[in-house]
């Protein structure tokens, strides 16, 4: 293109630039032409700017008959903004909203989305700079090109545009109710005043759903009018409120017949979710004459609806209230019982098995009231260990329950955590339930096999998910753990405020005595299997657990005090109960019999909650367990009694009525 380069010229250019004192707005204006002038010098990182002289990246080169000028300097020059974008390895120079995208060794451009091929030349990379063809800029910045062949210059010429950006607020705007506020935003890069505006779809309230682009045009002191700059509003349908409806599947039903209902509330907005608040709904009524059901429902802002249906009891009966709790009662869900009759019906009598995968407990639970930092439990253990703790606090302070191993051998040593459960911290009864929930759920999942290596003479902290949650005053934590390990290994429960660091404090950190009401201790032979083999159904009886006369408690030492403790209720053991031949038709039920109750039980390997919300109150009250078909079957229920809840408990058996 150029192939000599006139010294001269570019001195007295130079010269020029220098002497030039313009302010910016006059040096913005060009000769008087209100446009700004950009002079690139052939084989030249020199260019010059409205009298300025600058130094680029790379020096303007020429290919082919091509001029290529370096992207970076050129967008800083143009007062733009450069990005890689690496989702599509495109180079991004965007003014405002709109955008030029290069790719490395493709021929044209992007601009705006519309591809562009009008310009010979492909950009490459020039010592990790992207040079571009520079006649690619002419059209979307408005540019002229004149070519000075004796000088060896290119002058690009243009009108700097102002920016016509605003915004649209609230963020969530309804069809015909909300006022639209528009804000507008105009700036210039050469600070230039603005004297005009124009705007396209600009709506105070819009009167329909859907979605409208609104557009903004400005123009500055020289008369330059912005690209235009386009904002996207969203109009929402005005919430209505949701229609409530149900249904029954009859009009008219006897006393004790099960009532089926139908939901088939609606919302008009799509994926609205509705909260349901029902109203006298029972499976079944008792009484004779009219029930009015009603039915709210509330969408997510709180708008609602009722629906009302009345039905009819006739006096003719289907089932009494307890044939038909026996028969439909959800699993889960209470039963009435009567207590003091559950005494009377006939003990299932068995015998308890401990070979099967036997376990250490570790229980740490005296003291159960956490009143100081300390040791509250310690002891070795060796083999298949599961640790098992509740407590309360008391302090002033928040708390964290720490496990930490020590490993007092010559060699390293192994432990390896199979499961947990965690409950809290929360109230007694709910972290007792939790508790037992997640680890009887745990016992229906793979191994964690989570290990960790304790060098010899060294301790670490083990059960992270337990030392993580901070116990505030009142609270209450519940643990299961089952670990194991390939060495003697002591353990201690160590209970220091939440922000302490529970190694160092450990040597200075008493060992805590025994309170005196609650039971800790290192019991062996953690796991009671029993297996019964008699037919169970046909008539009505119980099975007696955690009594300490047909169930024995647990035996083991404190280790601080060197004395003989007992596992009162057995908390911390697990029970696998399997039952191979339950008649047909039988009703398996938790009776609690020292006060409440709230836990979970493996029914089958299926985890059935009782009661699924609440507790068991009282013993006039039963938990639905289970129920067998049309066939004898072997029934197994895993459990450990859950903490925080009384006993003993019973199991009964109850036959059931003939479905009619």
């Amino acid at each position: 293109m150029f192939r000599k380069f006139n010294l001269a010229m570019l001195a007295a250019v130079l010269v020029f630039s220098a002497s030039s004192s313009w302010s910016a707005h006059a040096a913005a204006a060009g000769s008087g032409t209100g446009k700004d002038k950009l002079v690139l010098l052939q084989n030249s990182k020199t260019i010059i700017h409205n009298g300025t002289a600058y130094q680029a990246v790379q020096a303007l080169s020429e290919q082919n008959g091509v001029t290529y000028v370096p992207l970076r300097t050129m967008a800083e020059q143009l007062y733009s903004n450069l990005a890689y974008d690496a989702s599509t390895k495109e180079y991004v120079v965007s003014y405002g909203q709109s955008q030029l995208r290069y790719s490395i060794g493709k021929a044209g451009y992007l601009y705006n989305g519309e591809y562009r091929n009008d310009v010979l030349g492909t950009p490459y990379l020039l010592n990790g700079s992207l040079m571009i063809p520079v006649r690619t800029l002419l059209k979307p910045y408005g540019m002229t090109l004149a070519l000075n062949k004796e000088a060896k210059t290119i002058e690009l010429a243009w009108y700097v545009k102002p920016i016509a950006e605003f915004t649209v607020s609230p963020g969530t705007i309804y069809e015909g109710e909300t006022e639209v506020a528009y804000m507008s935003k105009p700036r210039h890069p050469l600070h230039l005043g603005i004297i005009d505006e124009k705007w396209e779809g600009k709506q105070q309230v819009f009167d329909s759903k859907g979605t409208y682009t609104v557009t903004h045009w400005v123009e500055d002191t020289n008369g330059v009018w912005s690209d235009p700059y386009s904002v996207v509003v969203k109009v929402e349908r005005l919430n209505q409120p949701p229609e409530a409806l149900f249904e029954t599947n009859k009009a008219v039903y006897q006393m004790g017949e099960p009532i089926t209902y139908t939901n088939k509330s609606f919302d008009e907005e799509d994926g609205t979710v509705l909260t349901e608040s029902w109203s006298n709904k029972a499976d079944a009524f008792f009484e004779p004459g009219e029930q009015t059901i009603s039915l709210t429902v509330t969408d997510s802002k709180g708008l609602q609806s009722t629906y009302d249906q009345t039905i009819t009891i006739s006096n003719t009966t289907m089932y009494t209230k307890p044939e038909f709790d026996l028969l439909f009662t959800k699993q889960g869900d209470k039963i009435a019982v009567d207590g003091a009759g559950v005494l009377t019906l006939p003990v299932i009598t068995y015998a308890s098995l401990n070979n099967y995968g036997q376990q250490t407990l570790i229980r740490d639970n005296a003291p159960e009231t956490i009143t100081e930092e300390g040791v509250y439990y310690t002891d070795t253990a060796n083999g298949n260990v599961r640790l098992f703790g509740h407590h309360q606090n008391e302090r002033d302070n928040a708390v964290r329950t720490y496990i930490v191993v020590t490993n007092n051998n010559k060699q390293d040593a192994t432990l390896t955590v199979d499961r947990t459960g965690i409950g809290g911290p929360s109230t007694a009864a709910g972290a007792g339930k939790t508790a037992g929930n997640n680890y009887l759920n745990a016992r229906t999942k793979p191994s964690l096999n989570q290990k960790t290596v304790i060098p010899a003479g060294q301790s670490r902290l083990v059960l992270p998910e337990l030392s993580n949650k901070s116990i505030n005053p009142g609270q209450i934590i519940t643990y299961y753990a089952d670990v194991n390990t390939t060495a003697p290994l002591k353990f201690s429960i160590v209970i220091v405020d939440k922000d302490k660091d529970p190694l160092a404090a450990l040597p200075n950190l008493p060992v805590l005595p025994y309170d005196g009401k609650h039971s800790r201790g290192t019991f062996e032979l953690a796991n009671r299997t029993i297996n019964i083999s008699d037919t169970i159904g046909g008539k009505p009886s119980r099975m007696v657990l955690t009594d300490n006369k047909l169930d024995l408690f647990m035996s083991g030492i404190d280790s601080v005090s060197g004395n003989q403790m007992t596992n009162t209720g057995n908390y911390g053991m697990m029970y696998i109960i399997t039952l191979r031949q339950v008649l047909p038709h039988t009703l398996i039920a938790i009776n609690p019999r020292g006060g409440f109750y709230a836990g979970s039980f493996l029914i089958n390997n299926k985890m059935v909650y009782a009661p699924n919300s609440g507790v068991l109150a009282t013993s006039s009250e039963a938990g639905v367990l289970y129920r067998t078909g049309d066939n004898s079957e072997t029934v197994t229920i895993a459990f450990t009694p859950a903490s925080g809840s009384n006993l003993p408990i019973s199991f009964l058996f109850l036959p059931l009525p003939d479905k009619k």
